[in-house]
């Protein structure tokens, strides 16, 4: 048996008393809202507005945050390294308050012989494309929510998947709240390409179950999962190659973003949906059970 049976084999639900595994995913959704409600959201500069000044070929040192806070006055600015092919350097964030130009002095103060470059968002920018971000996902819900009751036409199934997919969303956002991941214009389209995800593997489970005559429950969700398992850990493998050599900012926080929410789909929808979908088939049916 390969590397992939035996994780079919490890994760096969079909073996176990769906009424009690599905407690799991139902826990993982509470402690993500428990995260999002008391650790909150950690909105990225280009939401909330301010100054992100980053300065290559330069090794940045511990004390330098506490110089600009002193310096500047803003208990909230940020500093952290970065590694790119031009070689280290730092990022620094600060509030909308916080005057750019004070900024690129007291860094060219520091540093003489580098370049600093600032991107400024007015705080009114920042909120445009908050509010942008928000309505794409809301479509996006709208939209899926349409389309999974058309094809399905039953409201149990489909109302699973477009409750898996917000709860993907959600143990994403749960996971970014506690590593401390800001939610960006790049974090809100790696969620809205996490959502698309999400209703390709539940689509793919709901119709292997409703609509495939012959093979009873649990064969048609292993069946499903076999597919769906080969699609999840082949895509988690390479958005882990890509967060590992990644040197961009950008691609690092949709990778990993991606990575924790494909993980959370993996028990939303082979255990939480599929559970739905047998306790709904047999509760219609009656028969199948086997």
């Amino acid at each position: 048996m390969g590397v992939f049976g035996r994780i079919f084999e490890l994760i096969d639900v079909t073996k176990y008393d769906y009424k009690k595994l599905i407690i799991l995913p139902i826990i993982l959704v509470l402690m993500s809202a428990v995260a999002v409600a008391t650790l909150g959201i950690n909105y990225g500069i280009d939401l909330r507005g301010g100054t992100l000044a980053t300065v290559q070929g330069v090794k940045y040192t511990p004390e330098l945050e506490n110089y600009l806070v002193t310096s500047l006055g803003d208990p909230a600015i940020k500093v952290r390294s970065i590694f790119s092919p031009l070689g280290e350097g730092f990022i620094v964030e600060t509030g909308p308050d916080v005057d750019s130009t004070q900024l690129i002095s007291l860094l060219n103060q520091r540093y003489p012989n580098v370049e600093v470059s600032v991107e400024h968002i007015g705080p009114s920018l920042g909120e445009s494309f908050l509010q942008q971000g928000m309505k794409a996902i809301l479509f996006a819900f709208l939209l899926m929510g349409i389309i999974v009751f058309v094809a399905f036409r039953v409201p149990v199934p489909a109302a699973t998947i477009v409750f898996v997919a917000f709860s993907d969303m959600l143990v994403a956002l749960g996971f970014m709240s506690v590593a401390g991941i800001h939610l960006s214009r790049y974090t809100i389209a790696a969620i809205l390409m996490l959502i698309g995800y999400s209703v390709d593997t539940d689509i793919l489970l709901t119709a292997r179950v409703l609509k495939e005559k012959g093979d009873s429950i649990d064969e048609s969700i292993r069946n499903a999962l076999r597919t769906g398992l080969m699609m999840t850990l082949t895509t988690l493998a390479a958005l882990s190659a890509l967060y590992i050599f990644s040197t961009s900012e950008v691609i690092d926080g949709i990778a990993i973003v991606l990575i924790f929410g494909l993980i959370g789909d993996l028990i939303m929808t082979w255990i939480f949906n599929a559970g739905v979908l047998k306790w709904y088939v047999l509760r219609k049916e009656g028969v199948r059970s086997k």
